[in-house]
């Protein structure tokens, strides 16, 4: 399914929608609303209005969903929401795309994740030129040289899109914004994922909103609070794309 941003609010708090191209049904990520999704035949023109399905329905439907269950997710978000079995999918395909596909975050890397891709590098390309020059002549050696190699070429590849995010923001400089609302993606271990709609100002006086993501220790998360100050850069020609930091939290 194609996800694509439309420019349409929640009727409910306000936050900006996220769903596909041409969807009846979608829901707001921070207050939990289900909303439909009406086009205009006069105009062409899409407008949301509420649903009379309560949140509890759409945060239920995302336990079930991490825990594993779609079938039964998809089955009580029908029911709750007296629409057809494959609205109701679709609709849980958004959910489920917003809870996996935020989870894996382009974040810049940290100075120690730094140091380690250096490593991984200088390892990966000590290991290929001995094998490329012959140098490991033996076969235990070149055994373990193929071993080394594919180590690090898939410790490199965990850490690839971190890379690439650091090398697009390595020039551009910290900024303030002002956290307007945050969501609860998931935690994992003892860390926790947020998705928060940021107030971003510019240089020139001028703000913009903007969403991302935030990585945050379980142990910190009572310092994350609406109206928050934090750190964020942004890119000056696609301000959609925003990093984060939580550091002075």
């Amino acid at each position: 399914m194609d996800f694509k941003a439309e420019a349409l609010d929640c009727p409910n708090c306000g936050a900006p929608l996220n769903l596909a191209k041409g969807s009846e049904f979608t829901f707001c990520e921070y207050c939990h609303s289900s909303i439909r999704i009406t086009k205009h035949e006069d105009t062409g023109e899409d407008t949301a209005s509420h649903m009379d399905v309560p949140p509890e329905v759409i945060a239920e439907v995302k336990k079930l969903i991490l825990n594993g269950s779609k079938a039964e997710a998809v089955e009580l978000y029908m029911k709750s929401a007296g629409i057809e079995k494959d609205a109701a999918e679709k609709l849980v395909n958004a959910i489920v795309a917003s809870i996996t596909n935020r989870i894996i975050l382009n974040r810049p890397l940290s100075g120690k994740g730094i140091i380690f891709a250096v490593f991984f590098f200088a390892v990966a390309g000590v290991t290929f030129w001995l094998l490329a020059s012959h140098t490991a002549d033996t076969k235990p050696v070149q055994v373990l040289c193929w071993m080394v190699l594919i180590f690090m070429l898939i410790n490199i590849a965990s850490i690839f899109r971190a890379i690439i995010t650091t090398i697009k923001f390595a020039g551009v400089k910290w900024t303030k914004a002002t956290v307007l609302k945050f969501v609860l993606i998931n935690t994992k271990k003892n860390l926790s994922f947020y998705k928060a709609l940021l107030d971003v100002k510019e240089p020139n006086g001028l703000s913009f909103k903007a969403e991302t993501n935030i990585m945050i220790k379980n142990d910190n998360v009572y310092k994350l609070q609406e109206g928050k100050i934090i750190d964020v850069k942004y890119l000056e020609k696609d301000k959609k794309n925003i990093v984060a930091s939580v550091q002075n939290l």
